[in-house]
């Protein structure tokens, strides 16, 4: 039986995996190139979205501090 704290850690984990379109598995490069590829399709200076580029950069720093990558 998982903590609530511990399923919500796995929940906003999930969530920024789901962003970025990778799986559980994905390495810390496979996040970078991920963000990378997306920031280019999605930056506010190419004509893209400010919140989904915020979105983008948030999954991209919890999944990177994320100990388990």
């Amino acid at each position: 039986h998982l903590s609530i704290r511990r399923q919500r850690q796995m929940c906003i984990r999930d969530r920024a995996l789901s962003i970025l379109g990778l799986k559980a598995d994905a390495s810390k490069d496979d996040i970078i190139a991920a963000h990378r590829k997306l920031m280019q399709k999605i930056h506010p200076d190419r004509g893209g979205n400010d919140f989904l580029a915020s979105q983008i950069n948030d999954a991209k720093d919890i999944l990177l501090d994320d100990p388990k990558v």
